[in-house]
């Protein structure tokens, strides 16, 4: 029996979404050639793979035994191609470093992505986003997660996540009660941003938004980089707002959570989303350009949908 990794590969996005149209967008093919291959493949394999109902799709008892061997066939299939590329042509590993103080699940998403690739890597979190780009630009490294805005005309970056703007209180301050606040409500309370403190960017864009929403009462809670837990006990003594990523998974979002704190989303119509990308700098990987371009696109695609936390 031979069988095609092809038809494996789409057995396996068929499985994962239990939707051939979503499947095939995901392949990026149209739905008829997909069903084809499938039925291809239950043909070599002697049976259904899938029962296909008319608003549902489930895998068979046969699907069910073969979704998790095909699964490993595919990751073996990309290690050996992976080793085959570093050993015929002798690359080094891709370094991919990210910003630590982006959101923790998806930094333990990117790690997964990037583990994944065909290609050498080497996968590292050396601190702000500024650290990050300064290593973007040295060629210390070839791809880096970053907050923007980003200063450096030099960087090429595809935006892979945007986190709906929260606020973290105590549990019994009066916005605790909310679900949803817009940012003019914080206009007579003092707001901590230390956590932008770390890019001197993305910190002087954040006073300004808040200058422009008329909140000016900005006080500082930590002198360190990596003080979260310190902002955390200065918000519930002083009673401030801290104003960070609605990302209740990330260690933010867990610092800031009940008992002691509750974390609220900010209206989107009076505060834009904070947004991360993946950056480069064609100047500096010439030689391996389509590479990390095409390790960007592999990326973005496993890390999915853009908008997160709302």
């Amino acid at each position: 029996m031979d069988i095609d990794f092809t038809r494996l590969r789409y057995f396996v996005a068929v499985a994962d979404e239990l939707h051939f149209k979503r499947a095939a967008d995901k392949l990026m093919i149209t739905p008829p050639p997909l069903s084809k291959q499938i039925k291809l493949l239950e043909k070599e394999l002697g049976g259904p793979l899938f029962e296909r109902g008319y608003h549902d799709v489930r895998l068979t008892p046969l699907g069910q035994r073969l979704v998790g061997p095909a699964r490993e066939i595919l990751r073996q299939v990309e290690e050996f191609k992976a080793v085959a590329t570093q050993a015929v042509r002798g690359l080094a590993p891709v370094r991919v470093s990210a910003t630590a103080y982006a959101p923790s699940d998806l930094l333990g998403e990117l790690e997964a992505a990037i583990a994944s690739l065909p290609v050498p890597t080497e996968f590292s979190v050396p601190g702000s986003a500024a650290e990050v780009t300064a290593k973007l630009i040295a060629g210390q490294a070839e791809l880096g997660l970053i907050h923007l805005p980003a200063n450096d005309k030099r960087l090429r970056y595809k935006v892979v996540a945007s986190y709906q703007g929260g606020i973290a209180v105590r549990f019994d301050d009066p916005l605790a009660a909310k679900d949803l606040v817009s940012i003019e409500e914080l206009r007579d309370r003092e707001v901590a941003i230390d956590v932008a403190r770390p890019n001197p960017v993305v910190l002087a864009g954040l006073t300004r938004g808040l200058n422009r929403k008329g909140v000016h009462r900005i006080v500082r809670t930590t002198n360190q980089r990596g003080g979260e837990v310190e902002m955390a006990t200065q918000v519930f003594n002083r009673h401030l707002v801290a104003v960070v990523s609605y990302a209740p998974d990330s260690f933010i979002g867990k610092i800031f959570s009940p008992p002691e704190f509750k974390l609220i989303p900010l209206d989107e119509s009076t505060w834009a989303p904070a947004e991360i990308a993946l950056a480069w700098v064609p100047e500096r990987v010439q030689a391996r350009l389509t590479e990390v371009e095409l390790m960007v696109e592999q990326i973005a695609d496993r890390l999915g949908p853009v908008h997160r936390g709302a």
